[in-house]
């Protein structure tokens, strides 16, 4: 994300130079694949089949013996089935847990970003408050123009057409500056 950003707005971080972007490009790059391949890894079902024994060697530690008084095959049986839908409930919580965990990471970056448009958006709206009363202030001076010029062409005189015309060209060159700066 951050390396986005200095991509996006090269004037902003002119003390990074291509090579120092770079560099961090590919560290991105390679971590995201590193991140990639260990959640690929975690995933398998060679990673869950020993999880689940794990969880299940946890749940026959505590009931002591394994048996949990169990007396012949059927109940055996039962224990069994007890214990592993013990261990499986047991790793699915915790699967869980990290899945909400993840879930609320998402949502403080989505956070974060909310706040970066937020004050983007300010900015935004500052810059066209300011072109507002720029635009506001040129057409209250081009309306007074525009009223001298009406008094000026009730008169024949060359001069004032000169002068009318010359006035003309300093508002057009006015104009294209203020829109231009």
């Amino acid at each position: 994300m951050t390396v986005q950003a200095v991509e996006s707005d090269r004037e902003k971080f002119s003390y990074i130079d291509d090579g120092q972007l770079f560099e961090r490009k590919s560290l991105v790059d390679t971590s995201r694949e590193r991140i990639s391949k260990a959640k690929e890894e975690l995933n398998s079902e060679t990673v869950k089949r020993k999880l689940l024994e794990d969880e299940k060697n946890k749940a026959i530690r505590r009931s002591g013996d394994g048996l949990l008084g169990a007396r012949n095959d059927v109940e055996r049986g039962n224990t069994s089935f007890v214990l592993n839908n013990q261990a499986q409930s047991s790793l699915l919580m915790q699967q869980q847990d990290e899945t909400l965990d993840e879930l609320g990471d998402a949502v403080v970056r989505v956070g974060e970003m909310a706040g970066n448009i937020n004050e983007e958006i300010e900015m935004q709206n500052q810059m066209l408050n300011e072109l507002d009363e720029d635009m506001t202030r040129v057409e209250e001076e081009l309306g007074m123009v525009m009223g001298k010029l009406a008094k000026f062409l009730k008169t024949k005189n060359r001069w004032h057409l000169r002068t009318i015309l010359i006035l003309s060209l300093i508002v057009v060159v006015l104009f294209f500056l203020v829109l231009y700066t």
